[in-house]
């Protein structure tokens, strides 16, 4: 008796569709608990009540004010909308010849959460981009409660009142990274 691929490649399949999906679903769950406990995340959720956990500005104030959201705004949700998309598990046939299955697997990229991050008051740039490479002006920055600011608790002082700078910290790239090597790992 004689069995061709055609007749082992669906059972082989079968098990190694259902062994990524399982280690997609375990790792995107993973990566939104990343997402959702990360202390930038959780600084921005606070709104303007918000301290500064992420460390970013050395302490002093909080990110949604530094950053000039306006009141009321939630700049997570784009971004939760796009990491909480279901990940998309391809299957690419192999070939007559061949038991061997290629598997795409597509996440969300940097790139689309950078786009749908937009700072308030500088178009074409990123809020999520800049916790990771850095946003000037926190020398000028002063925490304090004005109805004419974008999030009525932080202005932008006309001279510098403070050294420091703001401190980049990983925040999305380390969150996706860690989701693709996860991914990885659970399909091993």
């Amino acid at each position: 008796m004689k069995i061709e691929n055609s007749q082992v490649a669906p059972i082989v399949n079968k098990i190694l569709i259902d062994k990524i999906n399982k280690a997609v679903k375990i790792a995107h769950d993973q990566m939104i608990s990343d997402f959702e406990s990360h202390p930038v995340t959780k600084e921005i959720e606070s709104g303007v009540s918000g301290w500064n956990q992420s460390g970013t500005l050395s302490g002093y104030g909080n990110l949604y004010t530094f950053i000039g959201f306006e009141e009321g705004m939630d700049p997570i949700a784009p971004i939760r909308y796009l990491l909480e998309k279901a990940i998309s598990v391809k299957i690419m046939p192999p070939s007559q010849k061949s038991m061997v299955s290629n598997f795409l697997i597509e996440l969300p990229s940097k790139q689309e959460i950078f786009s749908a991050s937009p700072m308030p008051w500088a178009e074409g740039r990123s809020w999520a981009e800049g916790i990771e490479k850095g946003i000037s002006g926190l020398g000028y920055y002063l925490n304090k409660l004005s109805f004419k600011s974008r999030s009525e608790e932080g202005i932008q002082a006309k001279t510098k009142i403070r050294n420091g700078a703001f401190k980049n910290t990983k925040y999305l790239s380390n969150i996706l990274n860690d989701l693709s090597r996860n991914i990885r790992r659970g399909v091993k």
